[in-house]
């Protein structure tokens, strides 16, 4: 087996345990990966008894998978607090908890002043496209791409008012741009937005088309 085989083989088995999806996480498990601990190596080096070592590697792999590091307190003990846990495991992963001091605070902020799990927007323009019978996968595909409306990343963290003033604009900003300038004689019938939550849709808003100058 050659080297690079068996580093890959090194890392899968000490981080095949985690799905991370923050960016802190992700840097956490490459370190794990690196320093080639076991999650009962990591929870003895914090500090927890052997007793408490198979509920804390749980805890272990939430915190490491979760995209708000487990802030929410959903998985909490009498040892360490979110926060607590969170720093403590930075230290024995030897990451600077400074560097991501910030990261951390505003996750924390966000969660004391916005619903968890914050709602998923999506916006796109319903179109009809004539397409030919030329028309491969790749083309029709991106032709159905110029359908997406994109809206800024905090759109859920606005208040109702501005968040619907918000998806007007970006309604009349791509209406302005592809009436008449989509692929396919693509013509544009109207927009929908989709609103999910933990991936659940539970909201649909249709929208006709806008008033351009």
């Amino acid at each position: 087996m050659s080297n690079m085989n068996r580093q890959n083989l090194n890392y899968s088995k000490y981080t095949s345990r985690y799905s991370p999806r923050h960016p802190l996480a992700k840097h956490a498990v490459s370190q794990i990966g690196k320093l080639e601990l076991r999650p009962q190596d990591i929870v003895k080096a914090m500090g927890y008894p052997q007793q408490h070592t198979i509920v804390t590697c749980d805890r272990l792999r939430h915190v490491l998978s979760s995209d708000i590091l487990g802030l929410n307190g959903s998985d909490v003990d009498t040892y360490f607090s979110a926060h607590e846990f969170l720093k403590a495991l930075l230290i024995v992963l030897d990451i600077p908890y400074e560097t991501f001091a910030d990261n951390i605070t505003q996750i924390e902020f966000d969660l004391a002043n916005y619903p968890y799990p914050l709602s998923q927007y999506r916006l796109r323009a319903v179109i009809n496209f004539k397409f030919t019978a030329g028309a491969n996968w790749m083309s029709r595909g991106v032709a159905a791409s110029k359908a997406n409306v994109y809206l800024p990343d905090d759109i859920a963290k606005l208040h109702h008012v501005e968040r619907e003033s918000i998806v007007q604009q970006c309604i009349h900003a791509h209406y302005k741009k592809y009436k008449g300038n989509l692929p396919y004689n693509g013509e544009i019938n109207g927009y929908r937005l989709i609103v999910k939550q933990r991936h659940a849709v539970v909201d649909r808003i249709e929208y006709g088309l806008p008033e351009c100058e």
